[in-house]
């Protein structure tokens, strides 16, 4: 089997190193058989080889560090669609056969157009664009790894993930508009938009509710109320800081348990009255903690009819179940009936 290093974001035809039995050393000296030159990237950083069908990567004692999915490694077996972070460069493995796949261009004869009267056509563009806003994906960020999973019901709607870089801390932000068709996938674009603008003022998630809260109200648009969640996670302290608007608070699973399983959903959602506080909340995290953000859509996937409390409470139980799986896995696990 043959694996590529690619780049995260970026065609794997514009950049991409084969690994092979032979190491082959990644840094930014001139003698390094994979070159990437940034200050953040040491002369020698790490190393990568192929042994029979497996990958591995060594540190080589870098500055910064060699990170697989988040977490800091010394030596590391690699699986297909790892992450590896080097300095400021997010690495992606991948089997080849899947890299070239995605950039050889599809050659078939155009599909057939079909007319559409235009409320159906709105509808079919609106869920495209929700879906190119929500794709299951998975990030790397400073001492965390990120999985984005969503499942969309019969009813088109709006709930949506987004994480934003600042200085020292990364921004997780889940919404929840409480509408279904065009208006909640316009609302959707409308909250990244009103994330990015607020969130480099008033970097506090508790501050950024209140200032996004207001700024619905005053637009004064119909059914513009939203469930949120606003997390800053500071990867050198590992502490994670949130506030809720009338979505449940993120539940923390540490050693196969869950540390906040008796959280309750707070404050009140935004886009309903001016003048709303809420309350903010600091958790020091441990390595191998899994942090869960959900939406209210979690009722349908999971089956249940209750409250947000007794559809955290049965998550929570089927995570914990799956909890000896990795991640994906456990994921995959917990939500195998809704595939």
């Amino acid at each position: 089997m043959i694996y590529l290093l690619t780049l995260a974001d970026i065609s794997g035809e514009t950049w991409s190193e084969e690994i092979g039995e032979s190491p082959r050393i990644l840094g930014r000296g001139e003698l390094t058989e994979i070159r990437l030159e940034h200050s953040s990237v040491s002369r020698q950083h790490c190393r990568f080889w192929r042994e029979g069908n497996q990958c591995f990567v060594e540190d080589c004692g870098s500055t910064n560090g060699t990170f697989v999915n988040g977490i800091k490694v010394t030596r590391e077996k690699l699986n297909a669609g790892d992450t590896i972070l080097v300095g400021r460069f997010e690495l992606v493995l991948e089997r080849k056969e899947y890299v070239l796949r995605t950039i050889e261009l599809p050659n078939e004869a155009n599909p057939p157009l079909v007319e559409l009267d235009q409320r159906t056509e709105e509808q079919h563009l609106a869920r495209i664009v929700h879906r190119r806003l929500n794709p299951p994906r998975r990030i790397s960020l400073p001492g965390m790894i990120v999985e984005v999973v969503y499942f969309p019901s019969g009813m088109l709607g709006g709930d949506s993930f987004e994480t934003l870089e600042l200085k020292n801390r990364r921004v997780l932000a889940l919404f929840d508009p409480m509408t279904h068709g065009i208006k909640a996938a316009l609302h959707s674009s409308l909250l990244r938009a009103e994330l990015q603008r607020w969130v480099t003022l008033a970097a506090e998630p508790a501050r950024c509710l209140q200032w996004m809260n207001a700024e619905l109200v005053q637009l004064r648009v119909a059914d513009l109320y939203v469930q949120a969640a606003i997390a800053s996670w500071f990867p050198r302290t590992q502490t994670l800081v949130y506030a809720t608007a009338g979505g449940h608070p993120p539940l923390i699973l540490r050693d196969g348990r869950f540390v906040n399983r008796d959280a309750v959903a707070g404050g009140m959602p935004l886009g309903i009255r001016l003048g709303e506080t809420f309350d903010e909340s600091l958790r020091q995290l441990k390595t191998g903690d899994r942090v869960f953000l959900f939406t209210d859509g979690m009722n349908e996937v999971l089956g249940n009819s209750g409250n947000s409390h007794a559809t955290a409470t049965t998550l929570a139980t089927r995570l914990e179940a799956a909890g000896k799986f990795p991640l994906s896995e456990q994921l995959r696990q917990v939500f195998a009936d809704a595939e």
